[in-house]
Formats: structure tokens, C-alpha cells, sequence
């Protein structure tokens, strides 16, 4: 990975070795995610040459993307209650439903309350401006903590969409079929209680072989059809630390941008930005759907001199594909765009570093600019990654080799002209 070519990317690079060479994955929660973010605050502190702060906070390492395995084999357990009651695997999969609509496509955290809390932390460092007078905040935000391994992105990523819909359709159809079975037996006379599927068949054996019975019959056969969709849903991921995605590109890419870009900005002779106080945060529990985002707008929303109106919030998250620069301007299942100015300024940087930006909307999960955007504060999330599944997205192959120091070279670029961008603007704004 010896490249003299790119400065900036190269610099970034080691910033990210030195964390994984110590940590390697860093599991929301882990003591390894917490050795990284102790790493990360050292970095902060010789890098920028201020004392970084870490706050701790509690998080359900398992209550949103992780917890997909368990779903499937619940989707199995409710399998086997269905030839008990189907009354029994109707209320099991709506609950199944009701979890995955809140806590896996969107972040409510309504039921967090029922898992197991793990220790995470964020950590921050504060830039004074260099005019001595903060007119205006720069935040640049990105995730210390890295991903378990998705299997179905490293076996296949083709086919990994495919195969999780697969398994939440399944669910769906057998809470259908419980439903319709049920309907089925009460017009049949058939009992709903436990162990009805005796009645029919004891109905079945006898002179009554009406047509509802053969029906019910053959409601009861195709709850069959769905377990391979359960069966994809338990193979989503791994929950070895051993197999876990290292988290080089998403998202040590970010937390290292984040940090050559400010430390460029605080030792720079120039008049740009020299209004802006930088905020540096390094957020852990991303991975558990935003859990350290959410916390540190929680702990600051109320103090203005890191969060208010002329606060930019700049979330960096995953820098490796030179051909996908995108902005994203929201994350879909989250309910909440982002803001409007920054999406128009962040591709405008892009655009004006030579390369083509795509504008985007993040179809699943969330990223951290959700937490801000849902407080009411400016935000917007860049990346260069491939928005496709891929086989290093979230996956063992998410190393040090799957980085690319050209495009950490060119995403240092795009941070600091946007920067530039906000800044002119900004005075602009203020001169007239």
C-alpha cells in the first residue's frame, strides 16, 4: 500500500491502520470498540493539539440489525406453534413484524428496554477558530464501531437482497396463512385452541372430507414453503468477533478524514474557515442503529456553542469507490431529509473536484445525519461507496487491503472544499 502520490490519503490510511493493527473490529459495545475509541481520542489529541472529551452511554448491542438471526429462528419457533394453534404463530409473527418495522428498518428503539445494555462511548474534540471568534460551527461526524458479518454480502452480495426478502415474506405468508386457517376452522367447526390440526385430520379419517376440511388440510401443509426463508433469515450475519468486518472503510475512513481535514483547516495560514470552531466526533453504536448519534445530540442539544442554527453537521461515512461519489439526502426509512443547502453544497464540492457526484437516498438503515436531522439541525451524509451490496460492505473483507488511498486522497479534497464552499457562503451571507 506504499503510495508517495497521495499525501493526505496516504496519512489517512495510516491513521486507520493504527487503530485496526491494535483493534481490529470493533463490535458496538466490545472492549475492542472501546480500545479503538481510546485510540481515535489519542489521535484527536496529537493531531489537533486539543484534550478530546469521551461521554459513555449504554447500548442494546443486539436490538436492531444484529438482531435478524434471531428473528429467523423465531420464524421457525412459530413455524412449529402454528401445528399447536395458529392463534399462537398469528401473534408470534405480528410481534416479529411489529420488531422488525421499528427497530430494523426504522430506528424507534421502542423496545430496547427488553435487551441486555453494553457500555459505548462517543468521543469529541473541540477547535477553537483561528480568529478567535466562532460565527459559525463545522461538525464533521463518523462512526468509531464496525459491523458483524453479513453472510449473505460475502457468500453472494447478488443474491443477498433476494435472500432477505425471501425471509421476511415468509413471515408475512405464514402470519397470512394463520389467518386464513383460523377462518377456515371456524367455518369448519373446527376448534382453535391447541392441538387442532388433530380434528382435522380425525374429521379427514372419518365420513366428513367436505371440501373446507381438505382446505384447512392444505392450509396446514403450506406453512412448509416458508422455511427457507427463515432458514436465509438466521444466515444474515455472523455473531463472531473473529469474523467481523475489520471497519476499515466503513467507517475508520471517515473518523480519519474527519481528522486530517480539521487538523488541515486549524493549521492553515488562509482566511478560510478562520470563523469556524470544529467539532470532531467520533460516535460509537452506529452499527446499533444510531445509538451514540442519538445520545450525543441528546447530551448537547441544548448547548449552543456546539449545536445551533449556524452548526453545519458533516457526516462522513464509508470513503473507498472512486466512481460513487454520492450525497445522500436521506434516509428513506427514517422519515427525515436532510438539509437542503448542504446536499446542493456538498455536490457542488464534488462536482468541483473533478469527479461525478451522485445524489442518493439511503433505501435501508440509517446513518448518523438521522440523529441530527431529526433534531432539527443541518446535517448531510457523504460517502464514496458503492450503494449496491457489495462483498466488503459489512463483510470480514472490509480491511486494510479493501482501502483505496486515491480515494481517501480525493474524499479529503471534497470535505475541504465544501468547507470552503460553507464558508463562502456563509460570509456572503453575513456581508450583505
Amino acid at each position: 500500500m506504499e503510495n508517495t502520490e497521495y499525501k493526505n490519503g496516504k496519512k489517512i490510511y495510516d491513521l486507520v491502520k493504527e487503530v485496526i493493527d491494535v483493534t481490529g473490529p470493533r463490535l458496538p459495545g466490545s472492549e475492542e470498540e472501546k480500545t479503538g475509541a481510546k485510540i481515535i481520542a489519542d489521535q484527536m489529541q496529537r493531531e489537533l493539539n486539543v484534550a478530546p472529551k469521551t461521554e459513555k452511554f449504554k447500548t442494546p448491542r443486539h436490538a436492531c440489525i444484529s438482531a435478524i438471526p434471531w428473528l429467523g429462528w423465531a420464524s421457525f419457533a412459530c413455524f412449529c406453534l402454528f401445528y399447536l394453534s395458529p392463534i399462537a404463530s398469528l401473534v408470534g409473527t405480528l410481534f416479529l413484524l411489529f420488531f422488525a418495522l421499528t427497530h430494523i428498518f426504522y430506528y424507534s428503539h421502542l423496545l430496547d428496554p427488553l435487551f441486555k445494555k453494553d457500555e459505548s462511548q462517543n468521543v469529541y474534540a473541540v477547535i477553537p477558530p483561528k480568529s478567535g471568534n466562532a460565527k459559525y460551527n463545522i461538525m464533521l461526524s463518523a462512526h468509531i464501531d464496525s459491523s458483524w458479518c453479513w453472510l449473505h454480502s460475502l457468500n453472494n452480495p447478488n443474491t443477498m437482497i433476494i435472500k432477505t426478502a425471501i425471509g421476511v415474506v415468509s413471515v408475512i405468508i405464514l402470519m397470512g396463512i394463520s389467518i386464513i386457517t383460523l377462518i377456515l376452522q371456524a367455518k369448519a367447526g373446527l376448534s382453535v385452541s391447541f392441538m387442532s390440526l388433530k380434528d382435522v385430520f380425525a374429521n379427514l379419517s372419518g365420513a366428513d372430507k367436505s371440501g373446507i376440511n381438505i382446505a384447512v388440510l392444505t392450509f396446514y401443509c403450506l406453512p412448509l414453503l416458508c422455511l427457507p426463508g427463515f432458514y436465509f433469515l438466521t444466515q444474515y450475519m455472523s455473531y463472531s468477533k473473529e469474523k467481523a468486518a475489520p471497519g476499515a472503510m466503513d467507517n475508520l475512513s471517515g473518523v480519519a478524514t474527519a481528522i486530517e481535514v480539521a487538523k488541515y483547516y486549524a493549521e492553515s495560514d488562509g482566511d478560510v474557515a478562520k470563523d469556524a470552531q470544529f467539532i470532531v466526533v467520533g460516535t460509537g453504536a452506529e452499527e446499533s442503529g444510531l445509538i451514540g448519534a442519538l445520545d450525543f445530540v441528546k447530551q448537547h442539544k441544548n448547548d449552543k456553542t456546539l449545536l445551533n442554527d449556524d452548526t453545519y453537521v458533516l457526516n462522513l461515512d464509508s470513503f473507498r469507490d472512486m466512481d460513487n461519489f454520492n450525497v445522500v439526502c436521506k434516509d428513506t426509512l427514517q422519515f427525515v431529509p436532510f438539509d437542503k443547502e448542504l446536499i446542493a453544497l456538498s455536490k457542488q464540492a464534488i462536482d468541483n473536484c473533478n469527479i461525478q457526484s451522485h445524489l442518493i437516498e439511503n433505501p435501508v438503515g440509517g446513518s448518523d445525519s438521522t440523529a441530527f436531522a431529526r433534531a432539527g439541525f443541518k446535517t448531510v451524509t457523504i460517502n464514496a461507496q458503492d450503494p449496491r451490496p457489495t462483498d466488503y460492505y459489512h463483510t470480514t473483507k472490509d480491511g486494510l487491503d479493501n482501502l483505496r488511498i486515491d480515494t481517501l486522497e480525493k474524499g479529503y479534497e471534497v470535505v475541504k472544499e465544501l468547507i470552503r464552499l460553507i464558508d463562502e457562503k456563509y460570509v456572503d451571507k453575513k456581508e450583505n
